[in-house]
C-alpha cells in the first residue's frame, strides 16, 4: 500500500466534479461520454498512452485543473476496467509497471500524482501507457 499523497485528496475531490459530459471535442464531435466509452476499444489494437489522454482532454475538450484530473481519472478507470495494466516500453518490448500499485484506484492515484508533480504538463510518449497483459512480452 502506498502512502497518502498530497494530491490524493484532490484527485478524490476532482472525481466528484461535474464534467460537462455533453461537451464535444473539436475534431470528431464526440461528447465526453462518447469518447470515454469508445477510447478503451483501442486496447484491442494497441496500448493507450497517458500522453494521448491528457492532451485530448486539455486541447480537444478544453478541460483544465480539476476537470482535467477528473477526465483523466475516468479515462484511466475505463482502461483498467477493461483489463489494461500500466506499461512502458523498454528495450523494444512492453513491461508492466508495478510501481503504480495493483488496485485500480491506487494505480489511478499514483499515475495522476506523478503527472501532477512537475506541474501537470502534457506527458510525452515515454510516459506510462495502458495495455492488455497479452501485449507484454516475457
Amino acid at each position: 500500500m502506498t502512502a497518502a499523497s498530497p494530491t490524493g485528496s484532490c484527485i478524490a475531490a476532482s472525481r466528484g466534479t461535474s464534467l460537462d459530459r455533453a461537451r464535444r471535442d473539436r475534431f470528431s464531435s464526440h461528447t465526453v461520454d462518447e469518447w470515454l466509452s469508445l477510447m478503451p476499444n483501442e486496447l484491442a489494437i494497441d496500448a493507450v498512452g497517458l500522453w494521448q489522454i491528457i492532451p485530448y482532454g486539455r486541447h480537444d475538450f478544453g478541460f483544465n485543473g480539476q476537470d482535467l484530473e477528473a477526465f483523466t481519472a475516468e479515462a484511466l478507470s475505463n482502461l483498467l476496467a477493461r483489463g489494461a495494466v500500466p506499461i512502458t516500453g523498454q528495450d523494444g518490448k512492453w513491461v508492466i509497471e508495478h510501481r503504480y500499485g495493483t488496485a485500480n484506484q491506487e494505480i489511478i492515484t499514483n499515475v495522476i500524482d506523478k503527472w501532477l508533480a512537475p506541474g501537470a504538463p502534457d506527458p510525452d510518449v515515454e510516459s506510462v501507457w495502458f495495455g492488455l497483459p497479452s501485449v507484454v512480452l516475457d
